[in-house]
């Protein structure tokens, strides 16, 4: 559930037991209460779980493009190696 859609819902249900007595509402109120503050806490760990996965990517991109640089200097030598090998068997 969306956080700006709990407040409302909290609203309807506190209006609609407006007929019930304060010990009710006050118990009401305090479970609307605690389901708000986990609600916070739910976003605010997904916000961090996003964080970390942005992050993660990063990682991620960065390994790709070092792994790229190395398999195109192993190509490199390759190629070197192989010129100095048929270099040497022309002699």
């Amino acid at each position: 559930m969306k956080p700006q859609v709990i407040p409302l819902v909290l609203a309807a249900l506190l209006a609609g037991c407006a007929s019930t007595n304060s010990a009710d509402m006050e118990s009401m109120r305090e479970m609307a209460q605690q389901a708000l503050d986990r609600a916070q806490a739910a976003e605010s760990m997904a916000q961090q779980a996003s964080q970390k996965a942005d992050a993660a990517s990063q990682d991620a991109a960065a390994a790709m493009e070092a792994a790229r640089d190395a398999q195109a200097c192993c190509q490199a030598n390759t190629r070197r190696i192989n010129r100095a090998f048929e270099q040497s068997m022309q002699k």
